[in-house]
């Protein structure tokens, strides 16, 4: 079981250890846990076996006011009678489990409800805070269960909530504020929203005042239940040097504007692309976003999204900037929920400003790849595109001082940021055939360069199917990255530290096409802290290697332009084969992720092949497979 709590404490700064222990009275006794250094709030995870004792496996701290989530591993007995008989354990974090993100600030927000006839709601109310360059929290429930709902938000009442959220900068730019249209009074008058934070180094306290005046409702006005607010005022309470308070209030002046949005929607004229299931669209800007808004009522038809059918809707919200991303999805009600997407177009009558997404793609549970979510970006579109599901990954190579298992001496080198070529690497490891051999931990690889340059870890992961490197297996891997130039060292590790991470590797080769070589390190030893020395990662010296020369080969950046007609994208697999005059290569699969391959795109991919240059043609090929097999084919370069 993984069970989770939410405790308050002092804040009384990093972490560093955490004890736990139970009192060992009952069939499984209760559990406690202290914290050395924890933050104000913070949740702790645990996860154990039920047994008179307690086996525990790891705890997990997430502590948003320090912008981390820290994972400490136990895999021991907490039982009088098993293991050394300690009921009480202190537990370190592993470093190679801590998840870094955005720290969180308290925010102290007073909803004010109008007092109108019916003003009040019992439904479930957000809020999301902007600041500049689309700095932006989660969104964030302001109650944290029905009875709290219950209670607030009456008719002329102004409520206080202390909320952890993000930091989004000194300057509040908008919120967006809404409810979820449940409860037996779902309907909401809201008067204004006030936000109150620290200043910086304790100078005192900023209120930014968002009015608002007008209903969440589906009943009222527009129908809409999420409104978008910029401020009007800003009060600054500050602490003079005599002691006494100063306020201050000014009138915010270059409040971003609120525009209008023109959306059309254009079901594809096939057969059964038209849907009955609800649609959520949300608009991206380099200024913000709309957040998910629901289309529901078309203005040019009666029964919205039928095939064929452009519908069009408006969309209020804050100026959004240059808008370059939609996402778009359905939620697969209803028995005909199937959708074939045409394209979008969306117009800032503010600025007459023309968007279009073009899309040409299945919504659907049963057809391609069968997503019900997809995001597009802007006709020509040139920037960073990033899909569903796609890690978010740093484009600058940091070279640093080695580790300092590999090199003490080398931590007085000051950490220097450079950029340099990306290049393949291939790696094979053999596990042991020993029983207990295997891992279920997560391995990764650093090269490292001459004058103590490496790559950041190159983690070797294995397809989902898998569940870890099994005890006489042989794992192939290819991962980038950064070229160190002649190869020194290498370390191999894994990220786990309990007993159950024991890890014996019997041997690992590490292959870089580009430079012709191949190392192969007999290792022969555990990577585990209760096995061997202790230690879960080595590093071996090239020294050590048997070197091997394999075939050199020349990375080729090609780029492929798919078509701007109709339909030209394609699902289909594509095989590509190059011809030199020193030769000709194998024919290769060109990997189709979630939005290559689309109408008017250009996809870039880096492929390893035989230096048969100069170039004198190639050979591209389809196997006709998927729901769209034609692809419509503008150019290949390849320079």
């Amino acid at each position: 079981m993984v069970d989770e709590f939410t405790v308050e404490a002092v804040d009384i700064g990093p972490l560093k250890k955490l004890r736990v222990g139970h009192d060992n009275c009952g069939t499984v006794g209760p559990a406690a846990c202290a914290v050395e250094s924890a933050p104000s709030v913070h949740t702790v995870t645990i996860t154990c076996g039920g047994s008179a004792g307690w086996f525990l496996d790891w705890v997990e701290i997430d502590a948003p006011s320090l912008g981390l989530k820290l994972h400490f591993p136990c895999g021991r007995w907490l039982d009088k009678s098993e293991d050394d008989g300690a009921i009480v354990r202190d537990l370190f974090p592993n470093s190679l489990q801590t998840e870094l993100y955005t720290p969180f600030v308290p925010y102290e927000i007073k909803v004010s409800t109008s007092d109108v006839f019916a003003a009040g709601t019992d439904a479930d109310v957000f809020i999301v805070l902007y600041g500049r360059d689309a700095v932006c929290t989660q969104q964030k429930s302001l109650c944290v269960n029905k009875r709290e709902r219950r209670m607030y938000f009456e008719r002329g009442a102004e409520d206080m909530f202390i909320v952890e959220l993000e930091d989004v900068g000194d300057v509040i730019e908008k919120i967006r504020i809404g409810h979820d249209n449940r409860g037996v009074n779902p309907g909401w008058h809201l008067d204004r929203v006030e936000i109150r934070r620290l200043l910086r180094k304790g100078k005192g306290s900023e209120t930014v005042i968002f009015p608002c005046e007008c209903w969440l409702a589906k009943s009222e006005d527009d129908g809409e239940t999420v409104r978008e607010l910029v401020p009007s005022d800003i009060i600054t309470e500050k602490l003079s040097r005599d002691g006494s308070l100063k306020f201050t209030e000014v009138e915010v002046d270059d409040a971003l504007e609120t525009h209008t949005y023109d959306v059309s929607v254009m079901t594809g004229d096939v057969y059964g692309g038209g849907t009955d299931a609800n649609v959520f669209l949300t608009i991206y800007g380099d200024q913000g976003d709309t957040g998910e808004r629901k289309l529901r009522k078309s203005e040019t038809n009666g029964n919205k999204f039928e095939r064929g059918s452009v519908d069009k809707f408006t969309i209020e919200a804050v100026d959004l900037g240059q808008v370059f991303r939609i996402k778009i999805r359905h939620d697969n009600s209803m028995m005909s929920a199937d959708w074939y997407l045409d394209q979008v177009e969306v117009v800032n009558v503010d600025t007459e400003e023309v968007y279009l997404f073009l899309c040409e793609r299945w919504l659907s549970r049963k057809r391609e790849d069968r997503r019900i979510e997809r995001v597009f970006y802007v006709k020509g579109y040139e920037g960073v595109r990033e899909s569903l599901n796609s890690k978010k990954k740093s484009s600058v190579v940091t070279l640093k001082s080695v580790d300092s298992n590999m090199n003490k001496k080398s931590k007085k080198k000051k950490e220097e940021e450079v950029e340099l070529p990306i290049i393949p690497y291939h790696f094979t490891i053999c596990t042991g055939p020993e029983r207990d051999a295997s891992t279920a931990s997560r391995a990764y690889v650093i090269i490292v360069g001459a004058n103590h340059t490496q790559t950041e870890r190159l983690w070797l992961d294995l397809p989902d199917e898998r569940r870890g490197f099994e005890a006489d297996s042989l794992e192939s891997f290819q991962s980038h990255g950064s070229d160190v130039g002649e190869i020194k060292k290498v370390e191999l590790g894994h990220d786990g530290a309990t007993p159950e991470s024991c890890w014996l590797v019997d041997e690992l080769s590490v292959a870089v096409p580009t430079k012709g070589v191949k190392y192969v390190f007999a290792c022969k030893c555990w990577l585990a802290k209760d096995r061997g020395d202790g230690l879960t990662s080595r590093v071996f010296n090239v020294l050590d290697a048997e070197a091997i020369s394999i075939s050199q080969q020349v990375i080729y950046e090609v780029t492929v332009v798919t078509g701007d007609v109709q339909n030209a994208g394609t699902d289909t697999q594509i095989f590509m084969s190059v011809f030199g005059s020193n030769g000709s290569t194998e024919e290769m699969l060109l990997q189709k992720n979630e939005d290559r391959f689309e109408r008017g795109q250009e996809d870039t991919f880096n492929m390893e092949i035989d230096d048969i240059a100069p170039l004198r043609k190639m050979r591209l090929r389809i196997d006709g497979s998927g729901s769209r097999p034609d692809w419509f084919l503008d150019q290949v370069r390849a320079p």
